[in-house]
């Protein structure tokens, strides 16, 4: 059923989904403190950036645990804005699209009508990785057990998925989207380097070679519902204040980081 969804998806015009377009954030490979450390959020695909992404949560969460909301603007397909680090330890930009809808029916076909997430983590570790692991226990996680601090080539990087601070099973996928000596492209991503699936949500591979890192993990929740639209559907299916019920939560997490 998952493949004939991606399927149906494309045709219709989503082929964000299909496609593997991407939430994540592009910051400095290494930060110190204090510093201010710009940082571009984009939602793209290969080498290509879209339209900016709107952004239902857009913080950054210190050292110490408290968190505060970026002040974003638009910048070339996508969301620009700056960080300011007073402390030592790992900075984590945590981000979460406007939520969406999908339903087969709309193309004529039976199958599950889907209530669409997507979350993202930035992990920007300045000077230390302290606080790296930190969880809200909230929505789809993918909670790194390997501190982003000091990643090198080489290296095997570990995560653990989780659904409301519970392990999920669910598909991943990693790719490099920046290499260290693209300093003038925005967005450039290389063939995805690793992907498979995981029963119990655990995430581990090799980090093949330096760069930007983004790893994708998808999951599926059997849970039905009412969703309120909060927006309208581009694709006229619905319009903002729209009660629409779902059959199924399909949650997507992204987590960057650098690796040397």
């Amino acid at each position: 059923m998952r493949l004939t969804c991606l399927l149906v998806l494309a045709v219709a015009g989503f082929t964000y989904l299909a496609c593997g377009h991407m939430l994540y954030a592009e910051f400095p490979e290494d930060i110190s403190a204090p510093s201010t450390a710009e940082v571009w959020i984009t939602y793209g695909h290969d080498d290509e950036s879209g339209e900016p992404p709107r952004l239902s949560v857009a913080r950054a969460i210190s050292p110490d645990g408290s968190f505060e909301d970026l002040d974003l603007e638009e910048h070339e397909g996508g969301l620009k804005g700056a960080l300011k680090v007073e402390e030592e330890g790992c900075y984590i930009l945590d981000l979460e699209k406007e939520p969406r809808l999908t339903d087969l029916e709309w193309f004529g076909i039976s199958g599950p009508s889907s209530l669409i997430l997507e979350h993202a983590r930035a992990l920007m570790p300045a000077v230390s990785g302290r606080n790296f692991d930190w969880s809200s226990g909230e929505g789809l996680e993918l909670v790194p057990a390997t501190d982003p601090g000091d990643l090198e080539r080489g290296d095997i990087f570990e995560a653990q998925a989780a659904w409301q601070g519970r392990p999920i099973g669910g598909d991943y996928s990693a790719m490099v989207v920046k290499s260290p000596e693209d300093l003038l492209v925005i967005q450039h991503a290389q063939e995805v380097e690793v992907w498979g699936s995981s029963s119990g949500g655990e995430v581990e591979f090799e980090l093949t070679r330096p760069g930007l890192w983004v790893v994708t993990f998808e999951a599926t929740i059997d849970e039905s519902g009412t969703w309120t639209a909060e927006s309208d559907d581009p694709n006229g299916n619905y319009a903002e204040g729209d009660k629409l019920a779902y059959d199924q939560i399909t949650p997507t997490v992204y987590l960057t980081f650098w690796s040397r």
